[in-house]
């Protein structure tokens, strides 16, 4: 990754139709290439406190050393996703960093009052999801300090650099 840790790594939209906004990034934006996690495997989740099932399709790609993730949630089940939709939103939904020390942030998100709306892991590093809807606008997710995001987020970021438009929606690795 090319970003130090703890910066704004990555901006996210939740998006009604995921064609469409893929059209519009990699067409219109020349944001790119995407990688496309089809139902991606979320493990272990817990929205809002209970257990949780959200059924998500992830595409992430990259604006210079941003990353930008676009989410469809492909089920009805209560999510972070959901509560957003069904308020009448589509767009920015959260940013994400990944602090030097995961469990330290994440108390010190909670000392403030933030609830943890969503945790969950992917491929056993965890992440959360911070209501700071109050503060900033939008939710902010946290990742652990592992190496299966610092590599899955330089893959994203490498494909982007001098890519040419080919192969604009592409299998992710996982």
């Amino acid at each position: 990754m090319s970003q130090p840790l703890y910066t704004v790594r990555q901006l996210a939209y939740v998006v009604k139709d995921l064609d469409a906004a893929l059209k519009y990034w990699t067409e219109t934006l020349k944001v790119g290439p995407f990688f496309l996690f089809e139902h991606c495997p979320l493990s272990n989740q817990i929205y809002r406190g209970s257990p949780a099932n959200v059924d998500v399709t992830l595409a992430l790609g990259n604006s210079g050393a941003l990353q930008i993730e676009l989410i469809y949630q492909n089920n009805d089940e209560p999510s972070v996703y959901r509560e957003f939709l069904d308020a009448g939103r589509e767009g920015v939904h959260h940013f994400g960093m990944m602090p030097v020390d995961y469990a330290a942030t994440c108390a010190h998100y909670r000392s403030l009052g933030h609830e943890a709306a969503f945790i969950c892991d992917i491929g056993g590093a965890e992440l959360t999801y911070f209501d700071t809807v109050s503060a900033v606008g939008h939710f902010i997710e946290l990742w652990d300090n592992n190496d299966i995001y610092k590599d899955l987020f330089s893959l994203v970021e490498d494909a982007a650099v001098g890519w040419d438009g080919n192969d604009p929606v592409r299998p992710g690795p996982l």
